[in-house]
């Protein structure tokens, strides 16, 4: 983990408080951060497996001067409330009640990793309500590949005793050597609850079942004709030094998509790309807006 001092564009961004709200969607409360004016073009961030809203606090206000900005919590994690049973399904459903909740405009997705599958779902269900999804550092797999073998074994969030400890033990998953200390400090804290006896995380460990289940492929094979059929601008976003995206997966969903879809590679970048090199995800996305607000899209979209 890189050691530095906190720099003052951090500081500047997380000074800029969210509006935190929430909308009841199946049954439960899903929580988000709200920034921004609200008859701008609305951009929607949904973040990874075990995370939550505040991983994008330092990102989102980069975008301001343009949007309307959303950081969603997905349901089990974060502030939302947890559920019996989870799936990629709900999740979508989730974002899409959001941005019907915040009234946004054919609004752009982005999502990382676990949210990157769940925008691929809700772009099927919102089609030409969407403007388009950024797909950050998620793999779509193509058939001939072996599924990647998951050992999670679920059981209940341990308690710490302090929060000193529980901070100490907050890792990525995977791990990565780069990751920025201050971003590391921020979002670890953001992480965790007071607890009978303690301290714990916020996410519920259930979630993770959706991993372990003898369906893999059958998944995949849906997310595969989901991202194939999609009707808004899609573009894939990868860590050129990510373990759980590599080039050919991004090659592959390209020429999924008739090749319509850019790709664009972080340099130095490893899965968590906002913890490791977070101005350089700034700059890509808005490069990426800019050029889709002043370019026509694929006819065949």
């Amino acid at each position: 983990m890189k050691s530095s001092e906190t720099p003052k564009w951090f500081l500047d961004a997380l000074a800029q408080k969210p509006d935190i709200k929430s909308v009841k969607i199946k049954g439960s409360k899903i929580s988000y951060n709200c920034w921004g004016e609200k008859n701008k073009p609305g951009l929607i961030f949904v973040h990874g497996g075990m995370a939550h809203a505040d991983w994008w606090n330092f990102i989102t206000p980069y975008f301001l001067k343009t949007h309307r900005v959303i950081a969603m919590n997905l349901g089990g994690m974060g502030d939302s409330e947890w559920r019996k049973e989870y799936s990629t399904e709900t999740w979508g459903l989730e974002i899409e009640g959001v941005c019907k909740k915040e009234k946004l405009k054919k609004p752009i997705i982005i999502g990382h990793s676990l949210g990157g599958m769940c925008g691929v779902y809700a772009a099927s269900i919102m089609k030409k309500n969407l403007y388009g999804l950024v797909i950050v550092d998620t793999a779509i797999l193509p058939p001939s590949d072996k599924p990647p073998k998951f050992d999670f074994k679920i059981r209940a969030n341990k308690i710490y005793k302090s929060l000193k400890e529980i901070k100490s033990r907050f890792r990525l998953v995977p791990g990565q050597i780069d990751a920025l200390e201050y971003v590391m400090d921020y979002i670890a804290e953001k992480s965790i609850k007071k607890n009978k006896g303690g301290w714990t995380w916020k996410f519920d460990p259930n979630y993770m079942k959706i991993f372990n289940s003898e369906s893999f492929l059958e998944r995949q094979a849906v997310y595969r004709n989901k991202l194939k059929g999609l009707k808004c601008r899609v573009a894939i976003l990868r860590g050129e030094k990510s373990v759980i995206f590599p080039g050919s997966s991004a090659k592959y969903m390209h020429e999924l998509m008739d090749k319509k879809s850019p790709i664009i590679n972080v340099p130095e970048a490893h899965h968590h790309i906002m913890v490791d090199q977070p101005m350089a995800l700034i700059s890509a996305l808005r490069s990426l807006i800019i050029d889709w607000d002043h370019s026509k899209p694929s006819k065949a979209l």
